[in-house]
Order: C-alpha cells, then sequence, then structure tokens
C-alpha cells in the first residue's frame, strides 16, 4: 500500500467518478482504476463499486476511509517538515469557528502574535464539524461553540459556558415573545451559518422531536450573513448570544425568549498525542486566560429570558 494509491481511492470516493477522480489528480483514468485495483489486491477487499448514480464505497472502502485521510494527512505533515529549514519550529495547525475567533479569540491572536512571535502556528476556519478535523488530523486542535462533544479519540476542555438566542427581524410575530416550546416555531424557516454547527444540530433535533411539519433550513456560510438575512426577515436564528450582542441591543434583531434545552460553551479539542507539545500549551494556557477574562468582563453568560 503506497501513497499515490491512497490518493487515488480519496479522489475516486470524493467525487464518486474515476474520470473526475483522474482530473484532479492530473492523471490518466487507466492509471487510476490500476492504482485502486493494487489497492485492492492488497487489501484482498472491493473498496469500490461503480453504479448507475457512481462510484460508491462498499463496507470495505468506508472502513479504510478515515485511516486514508488520516495517512495521506501524516504524509502531507511529514514532508511539509523535512522541506522546512531546520531552525523553524514546526507548525501547529489551529482550526477556529467564525464566532469563537470574531467575538471571543482576537485578543489571543493579539497575544500569541506579540508575545510568542516565534511560534508556529497557522490559523485556518472550520469548514466541517470541529471534532471530526481533529480525528482525520486535518486540524491539530480546534476552538468552537458548542455542546460538550462525546468522544473518546480527542482530547477536551471547555473553557467558558456560553448562551445561546434566538432572533428573528424585530417584525417578527415571535420577536419579544415567550416561547415555551420549540414546537411554536417549527414551522419557521432556520437560517445558519453552517448545519455542522453543534447548538444547529442540537436545535434540529429539538425540532425534529416536535413532530410538527419543518419549515426548512437555509445555511448561508457566514454569521453575518445569518443575521442580515434575518433581520431583513427570511427566518429565524439560533446564535451565540455573544455574536448578536450589539443587534439585539441597538434593535436590528428581537429576541425570541426560548431557552434550549441544552447547554453549550466555547472549547477546545485535540489529537490526543499533543498534551506534551509545548507550542499547543502555550495556545490552550493563553486562550484560557483570554476567555477568563472575557467572562470577568461580560459577567456571567447571558440567557434568554422565559
Amino acid at each position: 500500500m503506497n501513497i499515490k494509491q491512497l490518493d487515488a481511492f480519496l479522489a475516486v470516493a470524493q467525487s464518486r467518478s474515476f474520470t473526475q477522480a483522474a482530473r484532479l489528480l492530473g492523471l490518466a483514468q487507466p492509471t487510476v482504476t490500476a492504482r485502486i485495483k493494487a489497492l485492492e489486491q492488497i487489501l484482498d477487499a472491493p473498496l469500490l463499486d461503480r453504479t448507475a448514480g457512481g462510484a460508491q464505497l462498499t463496507p470495505a472502502g468506508r472502513r479504510l476511509h478515515d485511516y486514508a485521510c488520516r495517512i495521506v494527512r501524516l504524509s502531507e505533515m511529514a514532508r511539509n517538515s523535512v522541506a522546512e529549514p531546520a531552525d523553524q519550529t514546526p507548525r501547529l495547525a489551529i482550526g477556529a469557528a467564525e464566532c469563537i475567533t470574531t467575538y471571543r479569540l482576537v485578543p489571543l491572536i493579539e497575544y500569541l502574535h506579540l508575545r510568542h512571535g516565534g511560534l508556529g502556528v497557522a490559523l485556518r476556519g472550520l469548514d466541517a464539524d470541529p471534532v471530526s478535523l481533529v480525528r482525520e488530523e486535518r486540524v491539530d486542535c480546534a476552538f468552537f461553540i458548542g455542546p460538550r462533544p462525546v468522544t473518546p479519540d480527542v482530547r477536551h476542555r471547555a473553557l467558558r459556558r456560553e448562551s445561546l438566542s434566538l432572533v428573528a427581524a424585530p417584525s417578527h410575530p415571535l420577536a419579544g415573545r415567550v416561547v415555551a416550546s420549540a414546537a411554536e416555531f417549527a414551522a419557521e424557516t432556520l437560517v445558519c451559518a453552517h448545519r455542522w454547527n453543534g447548538y444547529q444540530r442540537g436545535l434540529e433535533a429539538e425540532l425534529a422531536g416536535t413532530g410538527e411539519p419543518a419549515g426548512g433550513v437555509l445555511a448561508l456560510g457566514s454569521v453575518d450573513a445569518v443575521k442580515r438575512g434575518v433581520g431583513e426577515g427570511i427566518g429565524i436564528a439560533l446564535l451565540p448570544t455573544v455574536a448578536v450582542r450589539d443587534e439585539l441591543r441597538e434593535g436590528a434583531l428581537g429576541p425570541i425568549r426560548w431557552r434550549p434545552p441544552f447547554e453549550v460553551f466555547s472549547q477546545c479539542v485535540w489529537r490526543r498525542g499533543l498534551d506534551d507539545d509545548p507550542s499547543f500549551a502555550t495556545v490552550l494556557d493563553a486562550a484560557r486566560q483570554v476567555l477568563a477574562e472575557g467572562e470577568a468582563t461580560d459577567g456571567p453568560a447571558l440567557r434568554p429570558a422565559c
């Protein structure tokens, strides 16, 4: 088994097409097919089925997929590490969700830049569930706002409790009302940045449990786009209170006074084996200090009144 074979396997799994995978890799299609056949022979198991809907992973292919992602990622990290100058500090790949970066971690970024300018870190936005990104080693650690993850294969620490606010346009019939049950807004369009957000998944699960007809979900890709869309009457949204505090204070958004049945936290997850990394220890300690200072400034986390 080699990296080229795994690259071909992952490209077909992603595109569901041998032809498209060949284009992505800059190879001839027979080369991609040959690499996957060789991989199947080595593993003595079929990995992909050709169907009318495109190439589909077999059960064996699904089991291999996560391992292949990790092996390819580690290979890239090894190549990059060898290519770096000998005196350059290895980079720590940090993922951070938009909300926590914008409203909680700006002081952390400033602190690391001023106090630890030589610290080898790379900050990137999250494009998928943070636990999955860490598990697949696409990032070393991730900061986000959401419910506590329940998973044994990544490390985790809650840094501060956060509150959530359900918001609508000020003219919306539910704005300013106390809502006792999610059934009362089940028919509304839910606007969110990403559906993989833990609190968005929690909200959708709560609505699914009401048995009421769903109003649909519109994912807009960013918190700012969500706030603009909701303000213009597109639907309603559940967001961390810290992200809508100014809009609620200024009357640009109206609160729907509903208390979610789950708690969320500003938190960090990281891959096993990172605990002894001095760069990570510096980042996590600084994040704890920054969020503790923010909690002292903000006071107790705000909760929507019921």
